[in-house]
């Protein structure tokens, strides 16, 4: 195969334009914020991954989270603009991690954390946020918040209930379900119970603990219910069930739970572990899709669009209500409290109050 060289003036303009970068450069040196004028820095954002956590593999590798992370990127371009990049990581500590993630991080104007094991991620995002003034933000511990709150919000307008008023069970204990708790508190939420699969967490339960378990057990369980799932949904309002959730004897949920129940369940589950619930929400099914995606695309543009220094609880916040207006309330009822995830105007609409909630506190570099 013979190499065919550009024609000389083609040659000539981008030799030019490699020359003029140099006046870019200088911009740049003198004033750092000006590579998100200058270079695409405004609008990319790193996928990493270090394979510890591939869904359906575990701990499969780098190279085996290489497809995913880049099908995650190809949907990232599409949904929301941005300029994606798929980064996986040979590392062996979570330092290295760090020193690695760092290393790179002018490149880039917000970073997703991607099928890393959860309680690394929480601790990869805290300290590169310590570090400098990167977003990062991770899909189980930033964007599922948000979309549990928006259907969790927007399931009660349907059974007319005030989230100030509910009782909560979540299944699932570890820093997901930290997450969660923390996110729903600031929204209002008093009574919930979350359960692993030794039953319902409460202060001074025996047996093996945690960091995670210690704080669930002070943030959660008012009532200081003890025992399994099943007695802490004797008359809840509401079910939401994460990955890895405690064991439950009854296919129905439903039938423990108080009148015009409500369950969302962010793992597959089978069409007859909703009967009963008045309002019901999972992955796979044909309405109510609860998944990340319906959050992620509008956390990440409205943090670019800010160039935020960070994900904070009011972006968060402000994501989550953003979400929640997007089913009309002429429209809005069992069959429908949250909207796909393509829907036209959904990333816009989340991206700007985002980007607004970055700006009133004070996270964002454009004012």
């Amino acid at each position: 195969m013979t190499l065919q060289l550009p024609a000389s003036n083609a040659a000539d303009d981008l030799w030019a334009y490699v020359k003029n970068s140099a006046e870019a450069c200088k911009a740049v040196a003198a004033d750092p914020d000006q590579a998100f004028q200058l270079t695409a820095r405004w609008n990319t954002v790193a996928v990493i991954s270090d394979g510890s956590a591939v869904p359906g593999l575990g701990a499969a590798g780098p190279l085996a989270a290489l497809p995913l992370v880049e099908e995650k990127c190809r949907a990232l371009r599409r949904l929301a603009g941005l300029e994606a990049r798929p980064l996986v990581l040979d590392v062996k500590s979570l330092d290295e991690a760090v020193r690695t993630v760092a290393s790179l991080a002018q490149s880039f104007g917000a970073v997703n954390l991607e099928a890393f094991v959860e309680t690394e991620a929480m601790e990869l995002k805290r300290r590169l946020t310590d570090l400098g003034d990167l977003p990062v933000c991770q899909d189980a511990l930033d964007a599922l918040p948000v979309v549990c709150l928006a259907a969790l919000t927007n399931a009660l307008k349907a059974v007319r209930k005030k989230i100030t008023d509910v009782r909560l069970v979540i299944s699932g204990a570890e820093t997901e379900g930290l997450a969660l708790v923390d996110f729903l508190r600031l929204a209002g939420l008093g009574d919930v119970v979350v359960c692993d699969r030794s039953g319902a967490i409460c202060r001074g339960r025996p047996g093996p603990t945690n960091w995670v378990m210690e704080e669930l057990a002070q943030k959660t369980n008012p009532r200081q219910i003890r025992g399994s799932l099943a007695k802490a949904l004797a008359g809840a309002d509401a079910l939401l069930l994460l990955a890895g959730g405690a064991p439950l004897q009854t296919k129905s949920p439903a039938t423990l739970m108080a009148p015009n129940s409500i369950i969302l369940s962010l793992v597959d589950q089978p069409d007859s572990f909703f009967f009963g619930a008045t309002v019901s929400a999972a992955p796979n099914g044909p309405l109510n899709q609860l998944d990340a995606c319906l959050a992620l695309p509008g956390l990440l543009r409205g943090a670019l669009d800010a160039r935020a220094l960070a994900f904070n609880a009011p972006m968060k916040m402000a994501a989550a209500l953003a979400l929640s207006k997007m089913v009309p309330e002429a429209e809005l009822g069992a069959e429908l409290i949250v909207p796909n995830a393509a829907k036209p105007g959904l990333v816009t609409a989340m991206a700007e109050a985002v980007s607004a909630a970055a700006a009133a506190s004070g996270v964002s570099r454009l004012f």
